[in-house]
């Protein structure tokens, strides 16, 4: 009984001290763990700091992902050139420059060469047509044609006279809001686009312009003389440029055979010249889309042994074209 009892109380001192071990563990454990979470010791301070200097190089060589939205894809548009599947033929940094309610179009020296361009592209690629996208905007003046339109007319001439065909040559006006600068400009209102060369289109264009109209005017010593028939004539030849305003006119004019050949071809020269100025002066039509030359008596068309057929060859004819 007495070792019985010697051995329950060794028991019990080496529980009662094995629990105080156990608890006094705990305690340092958890305070080694509060330490490492907080950042007091030097090792959890020191890599805590190191994030903290690593984070701004991070975000600042890591932009985040931005989906540009229509404002901010044109606020970074010059004047453009791309193909049907949105190949880049050029870019330029400044685009063409318009003006609220005009027609007239401001194209910076540094993009001067942008005809050059694409006239280059177009006659290595003999299938392709090239799209003029022209911006305007519903709340400028309504003309018509609209001056997205007009516009366009004016860069398809600069084109045409760098040598791309007309027909190749497609006017795409697009309406759109515009927020014009102060000063009513707006330098975001071009682009280009190639694609594939629409030949019913180019047919329909060929047989949309006017036949070849053949007048027979009065003239005196120095001028040609009014009369109904060519104020007729005027007023069709200004409503064949209001429907197609990048005709262009070729004045021809015809003579009898009585003289000499030379003087028959400066007469006829002379009777286009006269024509010409009163297409310009009195259809108001610009001068550098008509011109004027002579065919003399080199092409009659009646018989000039007779008073009748000597009138009919003196003629002028008006020929439009595309070119």
């Amino acid at each position: 009984m007495k070792n019985f009892t010697i051995a329950f109380l060794v028991f019990i001192i080496w529980s009662f001290f094995g629990l105080w071990f156990y608890h006094w563990l705990q305690q340092d454990t958890m305070a080694m763990y509060t330490e490492t979470e907080t950042g007091n010791t030097p090792e959890a301070k020191t890599a805590a700091e190191y994030a903290k200097e690593r984070l701004p190089l991070r975000i600042e060589n890591e932009a985040p992902d931005i989906v540009d939205s229509p404002n901010v894809a044109e606020a970074n548009a010059g004047l453009t050139a791309t193909t049907e599947e949105g190949d880049i033929l050029f870019r330029y940094p400044e685009n063409i420059q318009i003006k609220k309610n005009s027609a007239t179009v401001y194209i910076p020296t540094n993009t001067h060469d942008f005809k050059y361009k694409l006239n280059s592209y177009l006659l290595e690629h003999t299938n392709t047509e090239l799209v003029v996208v022209s911006k305007y905007s519903a709340e400028e003046n309504i003309e018509s044609p609209n001056y997205g339109t007009q516009r366009a007319q004016k860069i398809k001439a600069i084109l045409i006279d760098a040598g791309i065909a007309s027909q190749r040559i497609v006017i795409k006006p697009h309406i759109t809001p515009i927020e014009f600068n102060l000063d009513n400009s707006y330098d975001k209102a071009f682009s280009f686009t190639i694609q594939p060369l629409d030949l019913k289109r180019v047919e329909n264009i060929k047989k949309a312009i006017p036949e070849t109209k053949t007048i027979y005017p009065r003239f005196s010593s120095s001028d040609i003389l009014n009369s109904p028939a060519l104020e007729k004539t005027l007023q069709e030849v200004v409503r064949v440029f209001e429907a197609n305003p990048t005709l262009k006119i070729t004045v021809v004019g015809h003579t009898d055979n009585i003289g000499n050949a030379t003087d028959n071809y400066l007469r006829g020269l002379e009777f286009a010249k006269q024509m010409r100025w009163y297409l310009v002066s009195k259809g108001n039509i610009d001068k550098n889309k008509i011109k004027a030359i002579s065919e003399g008596e080199s092409q009659a068309i009646a018989n000039n042994n007779t008073e009748k057929g000597r009138t009919l060859n003196q003629r002028i004819e008006i020929k439009f074209s595309e070119e």
